[in-house]
């Protein structure tokens, strides 16, 4: 089956890394672990004051946010293609808008954390699936972390890894292709809609259909 659709995750895909998770939790006052979970366990006064400092460094990292190699390249790719692309991310709405503005980036959806349960959780996928009108199965997800690469496989999505530290090799068997570049997802494209033709020929080995 060939890709009908991409779906990108933001910070540490479509941009470099820019967030200081480690920074982000010193000032909550949080141990090692993921940020948002966290926060839903929070009382209610000590989440508003969470989701201030959270908010604050997401709009710095939107502000302030560099793409990383290829992100044209592969927009443009895939627009060429009629393939919708999407932003699924554990960031906020406003923060795809600033990146898509700074850096005339546009998408066919965006899904964020305000729409529904954040990655792991399939929902960002299935839903961006959903608009699409496509089926997940001919999907890419592509992300630089765990979660991503988790969302996708729950939703049925086929999964590429970002991978550009040593520390992606803590979950490199949750992907189905290892990139170091983002220049390198339309070969997997085009390698994917070989490997459907292929399959779709008639076997050469079978007889020939008679006329009618």
């Amino acid at each position: 089956m060939a890709i009908t659709a991409v779906i990108f995750d933001l910070d540490g895909t479509i941009t470099r890394p820019c967030l200081d998770f480690d920074q982000i939790r010193a000032e909550m006052g949080l141990p090692p672990g993921p940020i948002l979970e966290a926060m839903q366990r929070m009382k209610t006064q000590e989440r508003r004051h969470a989701e201030e400092i959270l908010h604050q460094h997401e709009l710095h990292a939107a502000l302030n946010a560099q793409l990383n190699p290829g992100v044209h390249e592969v927009v443009d790719y895939c627009r060429q293609r009629q393939c919708p692309l999407a932003p699924a991310t554990r960031n906020r709405r406003d923060s795809v808008q600033r990146v898509c503005a700074k850096h005339d980036l546009a998408f066919d959806c965006v899904v964020t954390r305000e729409d529904g349960p954040a990655k792991p959780d399939p929902f960002a996928v299935l839903h961006a699936c959903r608009t699409f009108a496509v089926d997940p199965a001919d999907t890419l997800v592509v992300g630089d972390y765990l979660f991503d690469l988790l969302a996708g496989r729950r939703a049925g999505a086929r999964t590429v890894l970002l991978a550009t530290s040593p520390s992606h090799r803590d979950f490199m068997q949750h992907a189905d292709f290892v990139i170091a570049s983002l220049t390198q997802l339309p070969k997997i494209m085009q390698d994917i809609q070989k490997e459907a033709s292929q399959n779709t020929r008639p076997n050469d080995s079978q007889p020939p259909t008679a006329p009618c």
